[in-house]
């Protein structure tokens, strides 16, 4: 149960996390160009146009994303490799083979 649930918080951190380096990536290199001719306005038009270019690449790659972040979970999770899904009987064994420092 302990490896489901962490191979789940994987899931939803490479799902999450990926979308928005992302979203941030992205909006931020559209936001970056705006011309205006206050401080404020340079930042609310930043801001849209970076808002815009985030949920667009949302749209567009959120699917893709998604079953990405499903594949590398669940195989990570199975194969134990993520941090939290090693198998108790790999724990045991290594405890098992391990000399006490005496």
């Amino acid at each position: 149960m302990k490896r489901a649930a962490f191979g789940f918080l994987w899931f939803l951190v490479i799902w999450f996390g990926t979308l928005v380096i992302g979203g941030a990536v992205v909006g931020s290199a559209a936001g970056s160009g705006m011309e205006a001719t206050s401080m404020s306005e340079a930042f609310s038009k930043g801001q849209e146009a970076g808002a815009a270019a985030g949920a667009e690449f949302g749209r567009k790659y959120g699917g893709v994303i998604f079953l990405g972040a499903l594949v590398i979970s669940i195989g990570g999770t199975i194969l134990g490799i993520l941090p939290g899904t090693k198998s108790r009987k790999k724990d045991s064994a290594d405890e098992l083979t391990q000399e006490s420092p005496e």
